[in-house]
């Protein structure tokens, strides 16, 4: 009795710590070579493809107007444009911009596979032009991501012109 009773428990400690470990391991390892497999399909689809979606997107930025993604040959380049198009947006929204600053270098970083130009702005206008504003750059183009967004009533500003701060980061393509 004692004896299939050890028995018994040996069994279940195995099963529990040694054959339940492995099965969930070598499950997740299967997991993880579908998860693999398809990855490599999907990237081969694209680079069989590469041609295709070429056309397609200089078709796309050709119908359009206007480029999405900031390009230039040097982030310098690229980040001239990007000051050009938020100018262009303040001055159609009739907000007045004080500072734009672009830090010299662009952030890598590992959520995109674009390097992005960070810039920082501050302006006065009155809240219909802020709101255009913030309606152009979301809608506009170049694409814009905004990290931080400050709006602050200022007193020493006459006629309920509010003070925005911002702090933007532009994906862009240096070729």
């Amino acid at each position: 009795m004692i004896a299939v009773g050890l028995t018994i428990v040996i069994a279940a400690l195995l099963v529990r710590f040694a054959i339940v470990p492995f099965v969930t391991r070598w499950n997740a390892r299967g997991d993880m070579i579908a998860f693999s497999a398809d990855r490599i399909a999907r990237m081969r689809d694209l680079i069989a493809d590469d041609s295709r979606l070429r056309a397609a997107l200089g078709s796309s930025e050709n119908a359009g107007g206007s480029r999405r993604l900031v390009a230039g040959r040097t982030t310098a380049l690229a980040g001239s444009a990007v000051q050009a198009a938020i100018q262009s947006d303040a001055d159609r929204s009739r907000v007045t911009i004080n500072r734009l600053d672009l830090a010299g270098t662009p952030d890598s970083t590992a959520d995109s596979s674009l390097p992005s130009i960070p810039v920082t702005i501050s302006a006065v206008g009155d809240v219909y032009g802020l709101s255009d504003f913030l309606s152009a750059l979301q809608y506009g183009s170049p694409v814009v991501r905004v990290k931080q967004l400050t709006v602050v009533s200022n007193s020493s500003l006459r006629g309920g012109l509010l003070q925005i701060s911002l702090q933007l980061s532009v994906p862009a393509v240096v070729e």
